[in-house]
């Protein structure tokens, strides 16, 4: 897939993860719009939530990612995993145990790249915990990319 014009080496193809949380409003957008923000555009991004219904992301994780990072994710929209194709993913993260377990046990993701992150639901909370929580996945990506040699 590379070209001539294509700088990346073949360690640097582009990782495809794909970000669940129960409703597809809080933690998942902000992990996509982070991943999204990567310098060196070697990872892609997207979100759904095992519980979701058609809707925004939360107002305050909006305002948490332009405040803190100047990421705008006005434009999301929920989306539930089963409408996700998963086979397509490199990586599916799965926000919080409860989550993990609910896609493990319900074999919508295979074992090999489904991975367990332990971030809080912010639901209900003032902006400044969703922007200590994005604070917390921003790190925990940092983690996994280079511990995954991702990037």
């Amino acid at each position: 897939m590379n070209n001539q014009n294509d700088k990346r080496t073949p360690k640097e193809e582009i990782k495809q993860l794909l970000f669940v949380c129960y409703g597809n409003i809080c933690r998942s957008p902000m992990a996509e719009g982070l991943a999204n923000h990567i310098p060196g555009g070697t990872v892609k991004a997207e979100s759904a939530g095992i519980g979701a219904v058609p809707g925004s992301a939360a107002k305050e994780a909006v305002a948490a990612l332009k405040k803190k990072y100047n990421i705008d994710i006005s434009a999301h929209r929920a989306r539930h995993v089963r409408d996700v194709k998963l086979d397509l993913f490199d990586f599916i993260i799965a926000m919080d145990p409860m989550v993990y377990s609910r896609l493990k046990e319900a074999g919508l993701a295979p074992a090999s790249k489904l991975f367990e992150w332990n971030i809080e639901d912010p639901v209900g909370t003032p902006v400044w915990v969703f922007e200590k929580i994005a604070e917390k996945i921003q790190d925990r990506l940092e983690n996994f990319l280079t511990n995954r040699e991702v990037r």
